[in-house]
């Protein structure tokens, strides 16, 4: 019969050095939500999760999986009561967030090891030379993992505090109560092949070569799936996001939270898209960024385009050089391809905005919106100030300043009058180089 795993995972207040440094989530997560990941594919009847303060940890089924317990409240009847498990027996693994493991399997396969030796307590461990001069080998024990035997409710451990002020797991204490109760006491000896399952994270650059493993195996996922990576090592992708085959990834390209990539995109260089849905086809130019945005199939963007949130792009519309936009629906097959910035704008199917169109939407209180029908022209270097329509097929001539609505097919022209003085110049550069000899 298949013993049952329950687990308790320990979050370690201050991993690494310097002691003021606060640990960035990697690819979308804090390395405790990854280990919580990682401990959930061994299948647990339940994770505990001893830290200072709740918080909401990735998906649904893993809310519902993990049990928060308060630090002080970590001795191991607290413990089995919180996660409702006061009657389990079978192996408890005991486990603090700075041992970081990168292969689930590692762990499995040291709970397997545990049960088959009937120990009470095993802990991990290395041989390494001694220094003794009448012993040739020593070992090391691995401070962040050990797993335990429940049976009977083992009576020995009950009142045991597993964990440390600081989160770290205490393997001293525990293996001083394993022995003075005259309990097996064994180990899971580390292969060095095994040394890349996990990583002690004391300082910066662990936590960094933590973040680089992550990195690695979320860009081997995809490219087993069919994303091409021009330069594999070069580029980010948070965990939680997916993209479709056929998709062609260039250097230096972030992707962050939950942005979806559809089939046969073309993403170049220096492209950073932060929770984005976007379609199939897309083509993504140099130096974009995208952020909660989506961008409908066959759309193009950039370069040096920036799309802010809750912004839509409708099939086949494309988005050029130094282009803004926020909160913004640009229609199907619509162009703003030149310095332009539209927020909280409307644009309907087919229309054109030239060069260095600005709407005016901010009047120093409110945003305000502004709608532009199908199939309009607007001229370059025009001013939208909202709130303003522009009606179906309408033209605005260039360097125009809209203030009022202008009706379907129209031309609206709002300008000065250009006047026009003959010899002007001529005349002006004759004084000002009198006045110069004058001096």
């Amino acid at each position: 019969m298949k013993q049952k795993i329950l687990v308790v995972i320990s979050e370690v207040s201050r991993l690494i050095e310097p002691k003021n440094f606060l640990l960035p989530a990697i690819l979308g997560k804090t390395i405790t939500e990854h280990l919580i990941q990682r401990v959930v594919r061994i299948k647990p009847e339940r994770i505990g999760l001893v830290c200072e303060k709740s918080y909401e940890s990735g998906s649904e089924r893993l809310r519902k999986l993990v049990r928060f317990i308060k630090r002080g409240d970590g001795t191991a009847i607290q413990i089995l009561r919180a996660t409702n498990q006061s009657r389990f027996e079978g192996s408890l693994v005991i486990l603090s967030s700075d041992f970081f493991i990168m292969n689930s399997g590692f762990l499995l396969e040291t709970v397997k090891a545990h049960q088959k030796s009937g120990n009470d307590l095993t802990l991990v461990a290395e041989k390494v030379d001694s220094v003794s001069e009448r012993r040739s080998e020593d070992y090391f024990v691995y401070p962040g993992l050990a797993v335990v035997r429940i049976k009977d409710m083992s009576k020995w451990f009950l009142n045991l505090q597993f964990f440390k002020q600081s989160g770290q797991l205490d393997v001293v204490s525990l293996a001083k109560a394993a022995a003075s109760n005259e309990k097996r006491i064994g180990f899971k000896w580390i292969e060095d092949k095994e040394k890349q399952d996990f990583i002690i994270i004391n300082k910066l650059s662990d936590f960094s070569q933590a973040a680089a493993v992550l990195r690695k195996n979320k860009v081997s996922e995809l490219e087993e799936k069919g994303v091409f990576f021009l330069s594999p090592e070069d580029v980010w992708i948070d965990l939680e996001a997916k993209i479709g085959p056929g998709t062609v990834i260039y250097p230096s390209v972030v992707v962050e939270g939950d942005t979806r990539i559809g089939r046969g995109c073309l993403i170049y260089a220096n492209c950073h898209i932060i929770n984005s849905q976007i379609g199939n086809g897309v083509r993504v130019f140099s130096s974009t960024v995208i952020e909660g945005c989506r961008i409908e199939d066959e759309a193009q963007v950039g370069p040096f385009s920036r799309l802010r949130p809750e912004t839509r792009l409708r099939r086949g519309s494309r988005v050029g050089n130094f282009v803004e936009m926020k909160k913004t629906v640009f229609g199907e097959g619509s162009k703003a391809l030149h310095l332009s910035y539209l927020g909280d704008t409307t644009v309907e199917e087919k229309v054109n905005v030239g060069a260095g169109t600005i709407t005016c939407n901010y009047d120093g209180v409110k945003k305000n919106k502004t709608y532009i029908e199908k199939e309009a022209f607007i001229g370059s270097g025009t001013e939208l100030v909202a709130p303003v329509k522009v009606g179906r097929g309408a033209y605005i001539a260039a360097g125009s300043t809209i203030t009022e609505d202008v009706s379907p097919q129209a031309l609206a022209i709002a300008r000065a009058r250009q006047v026009q003085k003959p010899g002007w110049a001529k005349k002006k550069k004759k004084v000002l180089a009198g006045k110069k000899r004058g001096r």
